[in-house]
C-alpha cells in the first residue's frame, strides 16, 4: 500500500460562507446579476445574524441531467444526500466550523435500520433535518441542497478552482460521461474535473468515504479562495448560490452574513472536522455501517459551541491506496 497525504487546509483564506455553500456539490444556474461600480463589501446592508447558527449544507445525488439518469435505481428522479455538513456560523467572533457527517451512518428509517442518507429519500430535507438532530442534538436553523449538474456550472462560473489533488485519479464525469483523469499536486480543475475529486473514493484503502468527505472540504475552501482572491465577486456568488440552491434562507439574509464576513475577513478563523465514521458489516442485513455514536458527537457538537477547534475529537483517517 502507497501512504500519502493530504494538504493542510489555511484557515486564512475562508473568507466567507457563500462558496463554502455553493461548493458543497452545487453550482450556478442563474444568470450573473448586473456590473455595480460597488464592491459587495461596501455596500451597506443591516445584519441580520445576532448569535452563532448552523446550517446544514446537502450534497444530493440525484442523477437528473447525468449519463445515469435512466438506470434503475434513479430513474424515478429520488436521490439521497450522500454529502452532509453541519455548519456552525458565528456571526460574532467570525467563526465557521464545518462538521462532516459519515453518509452511512447508522439509523431508524420507517421503522427499520438503514443508512443516515436515506432519509432524505424517504422523507426530504425535513426528515434529513430531524435525523440529524436525533444523531448529533443540533437543530440546523437553515439548509442548503444541492447536486451534481449545478455544482459544476458553479465552478465554471467562478474560472475554475485552484485545488491540492491527493493523488492520481481517474473517474468518468457523471454529467457529460467523459472520462476524466487529474495528477497528484495544486492545480486549477474546471467544473467536470472538480467533480470528479468530489466523488473519487474506491482508490482509498480504508474509509473511502472519510477521504472523499475530505475532498470535499478542500474544493469548498478552494472555492471561498476564489471568492477571497475578488471579493467584488461576492453579490454575483450569493445570487448564484439563491439560483441554484433549495434553501429556507433568503437572498437578503444570506448577502447581510456574507457582507458582515467580507468586511471582518482578517478576523475569520475557520475550523473543519468529521463526525464519527469507524465502522462494521451488519449481520442483519450485510450492509456496512458507520457505528452510530451519539456521545463522540456530544463531545464534537461541544467543542464547537465553544468556540475549539473540534478536529483533533475524531481524526482524519490515514491515506492509503489500494
Amino acid at each position: 500500500m502507497a501512504k500519502v497525504k493530504f494538504g493542510r487546509i489555511s484557515a486564512a483564506v475562508t473568507l466567507c460562507v457563500v462558496c463554502l455553500f455553493g461548493c458543497l456539490l452545487a453550482g450556478c444556474q442563474s444568470s450573473q446579476p448586473e456590473s455595480s461600480d460597488e464592491s459587495f463589501a461596501e455596500e451597506v446592508v443591516e445584519p441580520k445574524f445576532e448569535n452563532p447558527f448552523y446550517v446544514l449544507l446537502v450534497g444530493n445525488d440525484g442523477r437528473t441531467g447525468t449519463v445515469e439518469i435512466d438506470k434503475a435505481m434513479y430513474s424515478d428522479g429520488s436521490a439521497r444526500s450522500d454529502v452532509m455538513m453541519l455548519m456552525r456560523i458565528d456571526p460574532i467572533d467570525y467563526k465557521v466550523t464545518l462538521i462532516s457527517i459519515p453518509r452511512d451512518t447508522a439509523a431508524t428509517v420507517n421503522g427499520s435500520l438503514a443508512k443516515i442518507n436515506t432519509s432524505y429519500q424517504h422523507g426530504g430535507i425535513d426528515e434529513l433535518l430531524d435525523q440529524v438532530k436525533q444523531l448529533t442534538g443540533v437543530q440546523a436553523d437553515y439548509y442548503f441542497d444541492l447536486g451534481f449538474v449545478t455544482f459544476e456550472q458553479f465552478i465554471d462560473a467562478l474560472g475554475g478552482v485552484t485545488v491540492n489533488v491527493p493523488v492520481d485519479m481517474s473517474l468518468q464525469d457523471i454529467v457529460s460521461g467523459d472520462d476524466i483523469s487529474l495528477a497528484a499536486g495544486e492545480q486549477e480543475l474546471d467544473g467536470a474535473e472538480a467533480l470528479v475529486l468530489s466523488r473519487s473514493r474506491k482508490l482509498y484503502d480504508g474509509y473511502q468515504d472519510a477521504v472523499r468527505q475530505m475532498q470535499n472540504r478542500a474544493i469548498v475552501v478552494a472555492g471561498i479562495n476564489q471568492v477571497v482572491q475578488n471579493p467584488d465577486s461576492a453579490e454575483a456568488a450569493v445570487a448564484a448560490l439563491m439560483g441554484a440552491a433549495e434553501t429556507n434562507m433568503t437572498e437578503e439574509e444570506l448577502s447581510s452574513l456574507v457582507n458582515s464576513f467580507v468586511e471582518n475577513a482578517d478576523s475569520l478563523t475557520i475550523y473543519q472536522a468529521s463526525g464519527p465514521y469507524v465502522g462494521d458489516i451488519d449481520p442483519t442485513d450485510n450492509m456496512w455501517y458507520t457505528t452510530r455514536d451519539e456521545g463522540t458527537w456530544a463531545q464534537v457538537i461541544a467543542a464547537a459551541d465553544a468556540g475549539e477547534d473540534p478536529s483533533g475529537i475524531v481524526a482524519n483517517p490515514e491515506l492509503a491506496l489500494l
